[in-house]
């Protein structure tokens, strides 16, 4: 009776193994299965998000423009990526921007087939001829396009060198002083001021009553010259004068009346 109860013991202890074993035989494989199915699933989820025509870019939704056509930004935003998805608007936005009027381009998705653009062009401040044409320069001193007449109020910018190109930016070691008298001059300069001429990195500013603005070379502190040079013209106005030239050049001013 003893040896039987061992054994008895015996069976069921090596039942037990045996069970736990089938058991670990039968969900240990069932483990990476589950893996391996969401792998395909998510696979196949991406394949349909990636190819599937419903979520080609089939709407171009563009807001800002004024002189860039519409076809030409879609034109820049086709040649990346048709799907929704897989377009770089990153690289859209600097497709866009590399456009002469197109200062900065802000691109947004919305599933499944519209793409959103809005588009801040650049403003002509000044017209420059040069080589025989006339062209369009912004406050950056990006050549736009040549002049075709339809902006008025622009400031004539003399003394540029060609050649030139839509797109290209002026030298700003050259120019940049220029652009910021264009720019940065108060109200009462901004409705007198025609045109400013650029000569051995000097610059002059001709006002509409022929005074003559010697500016002379690029200021450190320039937003205090120009300031100094809105004053003088106030007075001027506040009294009833007009000046030859006022020389702002040196510490001291001079002004010369007529």
């Amino acid at each position: 009776m003893k040896g039987n109860g061992w054994d008895i013991l015996s069976d069921i202890t090596t039942n037990s193994h045996a069970s736990d074993d089938e058991e670990l035989t039968h969900t240990g494989p069932g483990v990476p299965w589950i893996f391996v199915m969401i792998f395909f699933l998510l696979a196949g989820l991406f394949l349909f998000l990636m190819w599937s025509p419903r979520f080609s870019v089939k709407n171009y939704v563009v807001t800002g423009t004024s002189v860039v056509t519409y076809e030409e930004v879609v034109a820049r935003c086709v040649q990346w990526s048709d799907n929704i998805f897989s377009l770089d608007v990153k690289r859209v936005e600097k497709s866009l921007e590399a456009s002469p009027w197109i200062e900065k381009a802000t691109c947004k998705k919305k599933p499944p087939d519209t793409l959103e653009i809005h588009i801040v062009e650049r403003i002509p401040v000044a017209f420059a001829p040069i080589d025989g044409s006339v062209w369009l320069i912004d406050r950056e001193g990006r050549i736009l396009q040549k002049d075709d007449g339809v902006f008025e109020g622009l400031v004539a910018l003399t003394g540029i060198e060609g050649p030139v190109a839509p797109g290209q930016f002026l030298d700003p070691k050259k120019y940049g002083w220029a652009l910021q008298i264009i720019s940065g001059v108060g109200p009462l300069t901004k409705s007198k001021i025609i045109e400013v001429n650029v000569s051995m990195g000097e610059c002059t500013v001709i006002l509409d009553d022929g005074c003559k603005v010697f500016m002379g070379e690029e200021k450190t502190d320039y937003a205090t010259t120009l300031a100094l040079l809105e004053s003088i013209l106030n007075e001027l106005e506040e009294e009833g004068k007009i000046a030859e030239y006022i020389d702002l050049r040196f510490d001291k001013q001079a002004v010369k009346l007529r």
